[in-house]
C-alpha cells in the first residue's frame, strides 16, 4: 500500500465520524425546539395585526423592550410632532409657555384660544399675559385633570406630566 492510499483510508473514518457529529448535533438542538418554533422565529407573532401593521408603515411608532430577554412587549403610536394651531415649539413673546420637565424637552407656547394636543414630558406652565385652563395627565392615570391660572402665573407640577390642552382667554 502506498503512503497516500494509506492516508486516504485513515482519514476518512475521521471526516464520517465528523460529519455524522455535527449532523447529530444539528439533529438533537432541531428536535429540542418546540413545534411552533422556527429558526427565524417571528418577534411580532405575539401582536395585533394593526400593531403589526404600524411596524411594518414606518410611521413613528414607540418599541418597548424586555431588557431581560430583548423580546417586544409593546408597539405604540409616537406622537405627533405636528402641533395644532395656537401651539409652536418656543415661548417667545407674550405666549403661554408649558415647559418641559427637564432638558432637553422643548418648551411649548401657546397663544389665541390655546389648543388641544399630547405634548409628553412636561413640567411648569407660565400663564404670561393669559388666563389658563390646563389639562393633563400624570403617569399614564387619569385621563384629564384640570387646574387654572390667572394673568402671570406659574402652576408647578413638580413631576413630569403629560400636557392634553390648553384654553386661554386674555
Amino acid at each position: 500500500m502506498t503512503n497516500t492510499a494509506a492516508r486516504a483510508t485513515t482519514v476518512r473514518p475521521r471526516v464520517i465520524a465528523a460529519v455524522a457529529a455535527i449532523l447529530f448535533v444539528i439533529a438533537s438542538v432541531w428536535a429540542g425546539l418546540p413545534a411552533n418554533a422556527t429558526v427565524e422565529d417571528d418577534p411580532l407573532s405575539g401582536f395585533t395585526q394593526a400593531e403589526r401593521d404600524l411596524f411594518e408603515s414606518g410611521a413613528p411608532a414607540i418599541l418597548t423592550v424586555d431588557p431581560a430577554t430583548g423580546d417586544f412587549t409593546a408597539i405604540d403610536a409616537a406622537p405627533s410632532l405636528v402641533q395644532p394651531f395656537g401651539v409652536v415649539p418656543n415661548c417667545s413673546g407674550d405666549r403661554a409657555c408649558w415647559q418641559g420637565y427637564l432638558s432637553p424637552h422643548l418648551w411649548y407656547g401657546f397663544d389665541g384660544t390655546g389648543a388641544s394636543g399630547t405634548w409628553p414630558n412636561r413640567g411648569n406652565f407660565k400663564s404670561n399675559n393669559y388666563r389658563a385652563k390646563l389639562c393633563w395627565s400624570y403617569a399614564g392615570n387619569n385621563p384629564c385633570m384640570s387646574g387654572y391660572s390667572g394673568l402671570n402665573q406659574t402652576i408647578t407640577f413638580g413631576t413630569e406630566v403629560t400636557g392634553k390642552s390648553v384654553a386661554l382667554t386674555r
